[in-house]
């Protein structure tokens, strides 16, 4: 056994929080095709018990039928361990398969066995569980793989505890590097619309640009690599770490300030800067923030309802769910949400929180799927969770304040590039940059045209710069980027 450990089953490294995926794949023969099939029809009853208990705001039958399922997994997986294949050519060129494990960047662990590889990763790129499960097969193409396979989802803790059962603890080095890097390897964010953001901000040697929302650092990288001073902004101390991480070693062109973008005039003031060639904000919610449930940003993995992007901000999600009058919160759900069933969720949160607190995501989206049943792709949580979201951080108000803030930090021929996500972030942008880009103001009761006061800058974007179908393929979560671009007179 203690064979089997290190040279079949392996730590690569330690999982990132949030959300990680077991991947199990299996040879021609290791699974009876009877099984297989019995195993199908039964997953597909229990999603569909699963589908309409939610609906119904049953979480306790959910559980049940998630552990049900857990257990209809877990049997298939060890009858496929248990295969003993008689086929030594065909082991040979499975076990060729540890140099792909350790080249994907994605992969945590493996086990792997006569008849069966699982494998313990996370998302890196964009690229979907079935896409790297396609690439690992391809390192041995000549295997007679079955063609199923079995993907299941778990926090980074489950993953972790699976490993560590399975293949012992980390080694010394690989706790220490992962205890230094700690809150930087909580956050790998996939910038959108990099190259044209940071091109369209002309960056050059000498010139002073501002990253209001530094995140990961990948605008900030390109910006400095182009001979810029960055100064980036962010509230979020994991996303301040991971850009702290990767631009390491710019010297003294990178400041990294912690605060909110909407301070971004008092906060260059302060540090002695008062004007600046470029301004740059990619908008919304990152990757790293939506996939780790103990942010509380999303419905698909329950965790606390919390929502910061800023964790030390006193005010959660669960306050104005468990505390908002009726009225504001449909008022919330409408006008930052624009559901069109936000009196009726509003109603039934009031209900729901009179026989005790909403704590969960999962117990949100429950008490939401009671009024919207689920019809096509979108979850009906989605927007009620967006407008939450857009709530506690006030983003709409920290928008304004950027636009405001930045376009008065820039000087003559400076550039503020904005990325949105969603409509009322675009159309915010769009009017504003509108208002101080046109030149003259007319309405049917006045004579003539008069002078626009605000006029100062000229539109570099007519339309909106949207991603490019080879971004799109790569993150998908792209595609509802919009880029727009002014440059100060």
């Amino acid at each position: 056994m203690t064979g089997e450990r290190t040279e079949n089953c392996r730590w690569i490294r330690l999982p990132e929080g949030g959300v990680c995926y077991r991947v199990v794949t299996w040879l021609v023969g290791a699974v009876e095709q009877e099984h297989w099939e019995r195993q199908q029809t039964t997953k597909s009853q229990l999603l569909q018990r699963m589908q309409q208990a939610a609906c119904d705001g049953k979480s306790g039958e959910v559980h049940a039928c998630e552990k049900q399922l857990n257990a209809l997994n877990l049997s298939t997986i060890a009858e496929a361990y248990d295969f003993r294949t008689r086929d030594a050519l065909a082991l040979t060129r499975v076990r060729g398969l540890r140099e792909a494990m350790h080249a994907d960047e994605a992969v945590l662990g493996f086990r792997l066995g006569e008849g069966a590889l699982s494998v313990w990763m996370q998302l890196v790129d964009e690229r979907s569980p079935r896409e790297h499960l396609a690439a690992w097969c391809a390192a041995a193409s000549d295997a007679p793989w079955s063609g199923q396979s079995l993907i299941s989802q778990q926090s980074s803790k489950e993953a972790q505890e699976e490993l560590r059962q399975l293949c012992g603890p980390l080694s010394a080095a690989v706790d220490e590097e992962a205890e230094e890097e700690k809150d930087a390897t909580n956050f790998h964010h996939v910038t959108v619309l990099a190259e044209e953001a940071v091109s369209a901000l002309l960056p050059d040697e000498g010139k002073v640009i501002v990253d209001a929302t530094l995140g990961g650092g990948g605008h900030s990288e390109l910006l400095l690599r182009a001979g810029a001073s960055v100064w980036g902004i962010d509230r979020d101390p994991s996303a301040r770490a991971a850009a702290r991480l990767r631009l390491k070693g710019k010297g003294d062109r990178l400041h990294i300030v912690a605060g909110n973008f909407g301070d971004i005039k008092q906060l260059l003031n302060e540090r002695g800067v008062h004007a600046v060639d470029g301004v740059l904000a990619d908008l919304g919610v990152s990757s790293p923030q939506l996939d780790t449930p103990e942010r509380g940003f999303s419905f698909r993995t329950d965790g606390p309802l919390d929502m910061r992007m800023n964790p030390s901000q006193e005010r959660k999600a669960a306050d104005i769910v468990n505390n908002a009058d009726e009225q504001v919160l449909a008022d919330i759900l409408w006008q930052y949400g624009e559901e069109k069933a936000a009196r009726a969720i509003a109603r039934r949160i009031v209900q729901q929180r009179s026989r005790g607190p909403i704590r969960t995501t999962g117990e949100l989206a429950d008490v939401i799927c009671s009024v919207l049943p689920r019809k096509g792709r979108l979850h009906p949580a989605t927007r009620s969770f967006q407008a939450l979201r857009m709530a506690v951080n006030d983003e709409p108000g920290e928008l304004e304040r950027l636009l405001e803030g930045g376009y008065e930090l820039l000087r003559r021929g400076g550039r503020m590039s904005i990325i949105t996500f969603h409509s009322l972030e675009d159309r915010t942008v769009k009017q504003f940059f509108a208002r101080v880009s046109t030149p003259e103001l007319d309405r049917p009761e006045w004579p003539a045209p008069r002078p626009n006061p605000a006029f100062g800058a000229k539109l570099i974007t007519r339309k909106p710069i949207q991603p490019a179908e080879s971004e799109l393929a790569n993150n998908p979560r792209a595609r509802s980027a919009k880029l727009r671009v002014i440059e100060k007179l």
